[in-house]
């Protein structure tokens, strides 16, 4: 792969500097999965790679945690602190996340979507902001963080800005990072108590696949348990990059959530999505299955559990 030079800032503003200075030329490499293929390939010619390997600190995992009282604060806290927030470098392998109990337990869908991502070997090495900023409509970390109203956190010549993660693809491979740009974490929000989750990746066989398509739910009830106050459906392979059932996912917040509510949320995110044909599966048979597995997922988020409980 002779052909592009290879360079090694020590620091998130050097690597700014080297894109920068090195123009449309130059690229930002994370784990490199898929950028080596694509380079083999002569998909993509560099004239530069800017490794983002030797930066301290973009790999860090931090949850974050809130008093009772509503106040921000960082560390465990004990027995005066309930979970909050999460903050995800752009350097963090998949496997670390999918290795996190705490992530496990707090943003299950999360867990799930880095969890079911190629090999471990893959996940061991790809990194959740390369698999972001790679901006394909199968991305399983992405599609599972749009349940969670995440931001990016970015880095450019301009200084530091924060965008919303469903505002940053604009097709696929295509996302409005500019020029010198580089994301540096992903800031995902407290979503709150009684919040139930699963990323379901729905492929052709079992083992190593891309997904044909998938779908995450995030369900947030009241402290009744038996309304909702907010849903997020979020979908993969099922428009040109991951997204949201906007309108469907709109159907269920404020109502009770009854297994009757979700199936017409999911016929209308079927409805509304913008599926496609391609040789891994045709675009009827994935609306087909967004109205399978909206329902199947929030079942196995044990959200249903939570209401019959009460009732």
């Amino acid at each position: 792969m002779a052909g592009f030079e290879y360079v090694r800032p020590t620091t998130l503003e050097g690597a700014v500097a080297e894109l920068t200075a090195r123009g449309d030329g130059a690229l930002a490499v994370a784990g490199a999965t898929d950028l080596w293929v694509n380079i083999r390939s002569g998909k993509v010619k560099p004239e530069a790679v800017v490794s983002l390997r030797g930066i301290a600190g973009l790999d860090a995992l931090t949850p974050e945690f809130a008093d009772r009282a509503g106040g921000a604060a960082a560390g465990p806290g004990g027995d005066a602190r309930v979970s909050g927030g999460l903050t995800i470098g752009a350097m963090t392998p998949h496997g670390k996340v999918e290795d996190s109990l705490w992530v496990a337990a707090h943003f299950p869908a999360l867990q799930q979507g880095c969890a079911g991502l190629g090999s471990r070997q893959v996940r061991n090495v790809g990194t959740v902001g390369g698999n972001i900023c790679n901006a394909a409509p199968c991305a399983d970390s992405a599609t599972a963080l749009m349940l969670f109203d995440a931001t990016l956190v970015i880095q450019g010549p301009a200084g530091r800005r924060e965008l919303p993660l469903g505002e940053f693809f604009v097709g696929p491979g295509m996302t409005r990072l500019l020029s010198g740009e580089v994301l540096k974490e992903i800031r995902v929000p407290d979503p709150g108590a009684h919040t139930f989750s699963r990323y379901i990746k729905h492929t052709r066989r079992r083992g190593v696949e891309l997904a044909m398509m998938s779908v995450g739910v995030r369900v947030t009830l009241e402290d009744d348990l038996t309304t909702v106050k907010t849903a997020r459906i979020s979908l993969g392979v099922c428009a040109p990059t991951p997204t949201c059932a906007v309108r469907a996912q709109d159907m269920l917040a404020g109502k009770p959530l009854t297994r009757a509510a979700v199936e017409a949320a999911a016929l209308v995110a079927a409805d509304d999505s913008k599926v496609r044909d391609s040789w891994r599966g045709k675009a009827w048979y994935r609306r087909e299955m967004i109205r399978v597995l909206v329902p199947r997922a929030v079942e196995q988020s044990g959200a249903y559990a939570a209401t019959e409980r009460v009732a």
